[in-house]
């Protein structure tokens, strides 16, 4: 399969439209050369409003069809070192305009492996997260750029290629050749259809087999998990816990990739978190990721059950690819991805909650998650699992098929069933849901006190909340 994908990739990489192709300088002396906007930390985070916008690539307009898509290639004489294609226009010919985009970078070296492709992806991604007027959100196929008008003169996209690669060239010496197509799909080249068919055909089965890989480690496999500090810029108490069962909410790397990454620069942002005790196994809270979360937040919260979402959940940034959410009035859970921009059971949008609940605090009933993390086997288990999902949009569902267990699927409501509350309770009722049997008499939900963000759990409260948990995976505990 891996062989055949490959081929597949170089066979859509060489059926592309011809561009204009740049040669960036392939000498280390030279690698910036030409290139005349700023590259630093100081960048990091930056936001551009829509006033402020000189151009603007993918994101929620076009329904997030675009991508960022790096790979790893064996076979080095496919690629041609330093080739930037850029096929479409160029940035001075796009301002005030938005367009769905596809960034494509192949590396390659001797010792290069798919193992180093979530250090390969975070160093590219640098040129524009640290790059002068760049606003970059979100990852892979729901990625979303926006340059600001006062740095447009300084820009072109194909000195955005050089640096991209030439970045990590420079930070990563086991990548030795690499090249680059920038897509910017206009409607004479197929606009969004285009770009969705790559991500279709080429992104996601390279994607998918590198999730599965990941998914074969699990949490008690391996004695440390590992920690992320990078969107502290803008989420100053934020700290993100990356263990096999639990991806980071950005979607960019993995356990795996974490481990590697921390392995080359243990002193970065990257960060060893031995587990210590773990006091909860059914939760998956742990001593020693208490211990390391409390030094690395600023000393701002000390706990994370790493399988809940209701009772000490992980902090929250900006950058999650979807979110769950708790719904008082059915006292179940809502998950609400970035591509759906309805309204959700609580009235809001994602852009709104995602507004709310990001920013570094530990909101209790609301964190954020990857794409992957609901295909993870302890998928909120400390909150019932599944059998607490009461709400997704349809979209998002489908894309979870393989996830949600057979008995759930007609069980969850989507936006095609209702997005009032009450409404939902009616539907909840009409197919028997799990969470119908936490309400008094099967009649009433009870919803549970949460705390303020920030704030620790009554213990009482906190108790009936990990009950009601235990309570819905009674009987699958049985079957099993």
């Amino acid at each position: 399969m891996k062989e055949e994908q490959s081929r597949e990739r170089q066979r859509i990489w060489d059926s592309l439209p011809e561009g204009e192709v740049y040669h960036a300088p392939t000498d280390p002396d030279d690698f910036f050369k030409g290139i005349k906007y700023d590259i630093s930390p100081r960048q990091f985070g930056l936001r551009v409003r829509k006033h402020d916008m000189y151009c603007e690539l993918g994101g929620p307009r076009h329904r997030y069809s675009s991508f960022f898509f790096i790979e790893v290639v064996n076979d080095a004489d496919e690629i041609e070192d330093g080739r930037v294609e850029v096929i479409g226009p160029e940035i001075k010919d796009i301002e005030g305009k938005s367009f769905p985009f596809g960034f494509w970078i192949r590396y390659s070296g001797e010792q290069l492996t798919e193992d180093y492709l979530d250090l390969l992806t975070r160093w590219t991604y640098f040129a524009l997260e640290e790059g002068e007027g760049w606003m970059l959100l979100n990852t892979r196929d729901t990625i979303w750029l926006r340059l600001h008008k006062k740095d447009a003169a300084k820009h072109d996209f194909k000195h955005l290629g050089q640096a991209m690669i030439n970045l990590c060239k420079i930070q990563f010496p086991l990548v030795e050749k690499a090249d680059v197509k920038i897509l910017i799909a206009t409607d004479e080249l197929g606009g969004a259809e285009v770009t969705k068919g790559i991500v279709d055909n080429v992104c996601v089965p390279y994607w998918e087999r590198l999730d599965e890989q990941a998914r074969r480690f699990s949490d008690e496999d391996v004695d440390t998990f590992y920690g992320c500090t990078i969107c502290q810029t803008f989420a100053p108490s934020h700290v993100c816990v990356v263990a096999p069962d639990r991806p980071p909410y950005c979607g960019i790397i993995t356990w795996i990739g974490a481990k590697v990454m921390c392995d080359l620069d243990p002193y970065g942002y990257i960060f060893e978190m031995p587990l210590g005790e773990c006091v909860d196994p059914w939760g998956g809270e742990y001593t020693g990721v208490n211990e390391k979360i409390y030094e690395k937040s600023n000393r701002s919260y000390k706990r994370v059950v790493m399988y809940s979402s209701i009772t000490y959940p992980q902090t929250n940034c900006g950058c999650f690819e979807a979110a769950i959410f708790y719904i008082p009035e059915v006292d179940g859970l809502g998950l609400v991805d970035r591509r759906y921009s309805g309204d959700t059971p609580l009235g809001l949008t994602f852009s709104k909650l995602a507004g709310l609940i990001s920013g570094g605090l530990q909101n209790h009933g609301y964190c954020g998650i990857s794409f992957r993390t609901p295909r993870s086997k302890k998928f909120v288990r400390a909150d019932g699992g599944w059998s607490r999902i009461v709400w997704i949009p349809k979209e998002y569902k489908q894309m979870l098929a393989e996830a949600v267990p057979a008995e759930m699927v007609d069980k969850i409501a989507t936006e095609d069933d209702c997005t009032d509350p009450e409404e939902l309770k009616a539907f909840l009722k009409r197919v028997n849901h799990p969470v119908v049997g936490l309400w008094k008499n099967k009649e009433e939900p009870e919803p549970i006190k949460i705390p303020p963000p920030n704030t620790d759990w009554v213990v009482k409260d906190e108790r009936i909340a990990r009950e009601r948990g235990r309570k819905l995976l009674e009987p699958a505990e049985k079957e099993v």
